[in-house]
């Protein structure tokens, strides 16, 4: 019985109510979701591995020679050894360490990365592996069901359930689920135990505490310090996870050309409103504001004013799916277009250019971390306006008074100078008239 006719039973259940005793309904009810939920977990473990890179990440680990270890999940994507886990797991490593389901350790090879994904491809050396049965993810609605496995710290088979409580406009599936650190690249499943999507990230709001230390130094003066960090308090939050069919369609490109190629057509894609529904008579396509010179879409024949419905045999929802087809689609790929222009519907073929990448981010595992910096001393101001009062106090009454009294004594002596040198002068004028 799927999970989604799990409340059907219940309801069924209740009727029983009067045959068997309150407490044996609900007993069979829980084993029955009891049921399901393994059942979902026992069908994926044949496709469920665990990866494992290491990398010399600080200096003195390095120093003592001990290793510091990401691990990660990952599902089985091919029979011939195919992994598909997420770039956050791999960094920059190369090789890895894959166990799979039958605990068997085997190395593992980077094929190939998508950080704007943040999906990446393994390759491991065996055959007769057991495929992950991979859903369509564009089924997916807000409020079903879903089931979370994977390795979590340490423990390979950990299971989380949750809900769809979003579909994000880059794509992305939100959902309630508790992904802890090691699920990143495992699989989520949907009610019929397939891989709607794997973990790619956990969004939350992190707290933070700046910490002070006190101390007193070797002159006894009594400082404190801060942090050149802050330090992060776990929170909860909400996961998301890379819709399988965007996986689908990263992961044989990065088979065949080691990265992702997206696609580029050159249009400025308008979506339609109150305005544009009454003039088309149409709630659903996008409006082509302006087509690049040079571009894919300018080839193809495209104009500003044509609406686009359709693209590749999917209808176009508004601007932000057409751009996610457009990048799903490889570069080089040849598309067919439907277009309503000037009351009629045009077939239009493109082949789409390569899109240039719109933001990047590189992290070096393997790059030795420079030393902390020296933690700043800071001494408060009223200890610092203190000890210069002090400094003061003490030199005015060991030297500055000293000084002074023997300034007032020379001042008096001069005094005394001066007036001997004017009596001295005006004896001198009494005895100059007489002469």
């Amino acid at each position: 019985m799927r999970l989604r006719y799990l409340f059907v039973w219940l309801v069924i259940c209740a009727f029983l109510l009067s045959w068997a005793g309150p407490v044996d309904a609900q007993r069979k009810a829980l084993s029955s979701l009891e049921e399901e939920i393994t059942s979902l977990v026992e069908s994926i473990k044949p496709s469920l591995v665990t990866i494992e890179a290491e990398a010399r990440a600080l200096r003195a680990a390095k120093k003592r020679g001990v290793p510091s270890a990401f691990v990660g999940s990952g599902i089985i994507y091919t029979s011939d050894g195919y992994i598909l886990t997420t770039a956050s797991v791999v960094g920059k490593m190369k090789t890895f360490k894959v166990t799979l389901p039958s605990q068997k350790s085997l190395k593992g090879k980077l094929v190939g990365v998508d950080e704007e994904s943040n999906l990446a491809v393994l390759k491991v050396e065996t055959g007769a592996l057991t495929p992950a049965k991979l859903g369509d993810s564009d089924k997916v609605k807000v409020g079903s069901w879903l089931t979370v496995v994977g390795n979590s710290y340490g423990l390979p088979n950990a299971v989380a359930l949750g809900l769809v409580n979003g579909l994000r406009e880059d794509g992305f599936i939100q959902m309630s689920a508790n992904v802890s650190p090691g699920n990143s690249g495992g699989p989520v499943l949907d009610t019929y135990g397939k891989v709607i999507g794997i973990v790619s990230a956990k969004l939350s709001e992190p707290s933070y505490i700046s910490a002070m230390t006190f101390y007193t130094d070797e002159k006894g003066k009594a400082t404190f310090t801060i942090p050149s960090r802050e330090i992060e308090i776990p929170s909860s939050g909400v996961s998301l996870a890379l819709p399988a069919n965007r996986v689908k369609a990263m992961a044989e490109q990065i088979i065949k050309h080691g990265t992702v190629k997206r696609g580029y057509l050159g249009i400025y894609p308008e979506n339609l409103d109150e305005t544009l529904y009454e003039k088309y008579n149409r709630r659903t396509g996008v409006l082509v504001t302006e087509v690049v010179k040079g571009s894919p879409a300018q080839k193809a024949g495209l104009s500003d004013g044509d609406l686009i419905i359709e693209f590749g045999g999917t209808a176009v929802v508004d601007g932000s799916h057409i751009r996610e087809l457009i990048k799903t689609e490889g570069a080089g790929t040849q598309v067919e277009l439907k277009v309503l222009r000037n009351g009629k519907l045009n077939d239009v073929i493109a082949v789409l250019g390569e899109a240039k990448p719109v933001f990047s981010y590189t992290w070096e595992p393997n790059a030795v971390a420079p030393e902390p910096p020296e933690l700043q001393v800071v001494e408060s101001y009223y200890e610092r306006a203190y000890n210069d009062y002090l400094q003061q106090v003490e030199g005015w009454t060991d030297r500055d008074e000293r000084m002074l009294d023997q300034l007032q004594e020379e001042i008096k002596m001069l005094k005394l100078d001066m007036k001997k040198l004017s009596q001295e002068l005006e004896r001198l004028k009494l005895e100059k008239s007489k002469e």
